[in-house]
């Protein structure tokens, strides 16, 4: 009893302390959706095997940091 207490309290505690950049993406990704047009996702990300990956890796490093 006394572990599952634990999971759930640590569970709750890293919910708490990343609840903030949750939120903080949830808000980026909404004004990317909304000011970024679809079919210019699909031009630059949609065609090929190599340059789409590359891209998509080179605009997604940032995003950790």
């Amino acid at each position: 009893m006394n572990f599952s207490v634990d999971v759930i309290s640590e569970a709750w505690l890293l919910l708490k302390e990343s609840g903030l950049y949750i939120l903080f993406g949830l808000l980026v990704s909404g004004f990317l959706r909304v000011f970024l047009n679809p079919n210019t996702i699909v031009r630059h990300l949609g065609k090929g095997r190599f340059k789409p990956v590359f891209k998509a890796a080179l605009l997604g490093i940032p995003i950790p940091l």
